[in-house]
């Protein structure tokens, strides 16, 4: 059931942000690209078949691997002011495998997990270049070019799924936010619109952390309280919440950039 939800919501979401980008620009794409609504389904579908306990540490290992995503997104950011989107995906994926590692044996508490998710975002903020950024305006994407992403996210999440199987419980969870979409969509952007979009989709990624960090923190505590219809509940709540705030200040980045 899990490997169906992530093969039904990946490419739909890859399709919903590469509109996203294409009308509103790679910030308010990368913003949204933090919707847990990938990831929260999985630990839905964990919390069902294998009780609020085991999704709750699911929770707390999401939560940590910030850190990993927050590796990736730097590391591309760096590569692709002289790389190809190629090796800045390379660079960008060893990173992540490597910030997944090394959590993986420091097995960090609910309370340090809670601080890289906190810590990731302004991590990413800080160390990621900020080149101009591109026009404003709509950018024409074929129906092509979105199959063609959303094929792509599908192979990538058979390759991962069959990966995590191997690696264990413990990297499986860490591997929760694997950049599926935004390797795709930073890509894709990188190879037709310039590294200085596919940066700012990152940076705005960084932003849409605290959704996602909202959603699994509050998740990560109340699965040892609350039943689980009630947690993802409040889980939401809290998501769409900061979902508001987030999308509100980059659109004000976005004016003030303009002006």
């Amino acid at each position: 059931m899990i490997l169906v939800v992530k093969l039904v919501l990946v490419p739909v979401l890859i399709a919903l942000i590469t509109l996203a980008g294409a009308r509103f620009g790679p910030r308010i794409a990368g913003v949204l690209t933090g919707l847990p609504v990938v990831a929260g389904p999985i630990v839905f579908f964990m919390a069902l078949e294998q009780g609020p306990a085991f999704a709750a540490r699911s929770a707390t290992a999401t939560l940590a691997a910030f850190g990993s995503l927050a590796a990736f997104c730097i590391v591309y950011a760096l590569a692709a002011r002289r790389s190809s989107w190629g090796t800045s995906t390379l660079l960008g994926w060893l990173a992540f495998l490597a910030a997944t590692l090394a959590l993986d044996r420091l097995a960090p508490s609910l309370g340090v997990s809670i601080a890289i998710a906190l810590v990731a975002p302004l991590v990413v903020t800080a160390l990621t270049p900020r080149p101009p950024l591109p026009p404003a305006g709509a950018r024409a994407v074929t129906r092509a070019e979105i199959v063609l992403r959303m094929l792509t996210g599908v192979g990538m999440m058979l390759i991962l799924t069959g990966l995590a199987h191997l690696l264990g419980p413990r990297v499986s969870g860490l591997l929760t936010v694997f950049p599926v979409a935004t390797t795709i969509l930073a890509v894709f952007a990188h190879r037709n619109d310039g590294a200085a979009f596919a940066i700012h989709l990152i940076r705005g990624l960084a932003t849409g952390l605290y959704c996602l960090g909202a959603f699994f923190i509050v998740l990560a505590l109340a699965l040892d309280h609350l039943d689980v219809a009630t947690a993802f509940g409040c889980a939401t709540i809290a998501a769409v919440l900061m979902q508001n705030v987030a999308l509100r200040t980059t659109a004000s980045v976005g004016i003030q950039s303009q002006a």
